[in-house]
């Protein structure tokens, strides 16, 4: 077997056309300021993983709005982010309200760049 890729961080990127409202969206659902930002690239540390977000027209032109990617983000309180999500964009959810199945939990919705995110939470019986 070959060595292993020597992984240092985890991360995944939604792409924007509006990098100043994109990064005003995900600060305030965060509840933190940007790990770093650069007119092209803004990247949040999140529990020690990357979530970034990166111009459309920089780095991926021509892909359409709302791209392939669904990141899913586990949540301490996901009655909290529900409400925080309703707060910053009262039209996007997708579902109506949480979703149980099980001991998995999520809500889905839709960033101000149309986006899918996904908050999702387990059980604690049911956890790692």
């Amino acid at each position: 077997m070959a060595e292993p890729l020597g992984v240092e961080r985890f991360g995944l990127y939604v792409l924007a056309d509006d990098m100043d409202r994109a990064t005003a969206f995900y600060s305030s659902l965060f509840g933190a300021e940007p790990e770093f930002r650069m007119p092209a690239l803004v990247g949040f540390d999140i529990r020690a993983g990357l979530f970034a977000i990166v111009s459309r027209e920089t780095y991926a032109r021509g892909v359409p709005a709302g791209g392939s990617v669904r990141p899913y983000i586990r949540v301490s309180n996901l009655e909290d982010a529900l409400r925080r999500v309703q707060a910053l964009v009262p039209d996007g959810l997708e579902t109506q309200g949480i979703v149980q199945e099980g001991a998995f939990s999520f809500v889905r919705f839709r960033d101000t760049e149309d986006n899918v995110i996904e908050l999702f939470s387990l059980e604690a019986s049911d956890q790692e």
